[in-house]
């Protein structure tokens, strides 16, 4: 027969067999780094999918011609990231910090004419 967990919480909303860290991003020298220029986001009813591309500054004659076309330019993605519906509102929040006090330093982020809402 299975045990039963206590699963009251202590004052400060954790649950007693849960202790709360703290994370320091510690970024080596190997760690991997992306420059991308371009994102999409979608979702499933269960995660949140970002996906990060680089398009490049010269086309290849093959995308010249799509592009021309108006046709979709198949690009891979540099980077996915899954993230869990939970963690989306925390990301948005760290995001407009970041942009806020960013815009403190260096003035408005200019926006691209036909760029993507």
């Amino acid at each position: 027969m299975a045990e039963k967990r206590d699963s009251k919480k202590t004052k400060a909303g954790a649950l007693p067999d849960r202790i709360p860290i703290k994370i320091r991003v510690d970024p080596k020298p190997d760690t991997p780094s992306y420059y991308i220029n371009y994102a999409v986001v979608t979702h499933s009813e269960f995660d949140f999918l970002i996906s990060v591309l680089r398009i490049p500054a010269q086309l290849t004659s093959e995308q010249t011609v799509l592009a021309k076309k108006g046709s979709a330019m198949p690009i891979e993605p540099i980077l996915q990231l899954i993230v869990p519906p939970r963690l989306v509102d925390g990301l948005i929040k760290a995001l407009n910090v970041q942009k806020e006090k960013y815009e403190r330093e260096h003035g408005p982020i200019r926006r691209e004419k036909n760029a993507a809402d």
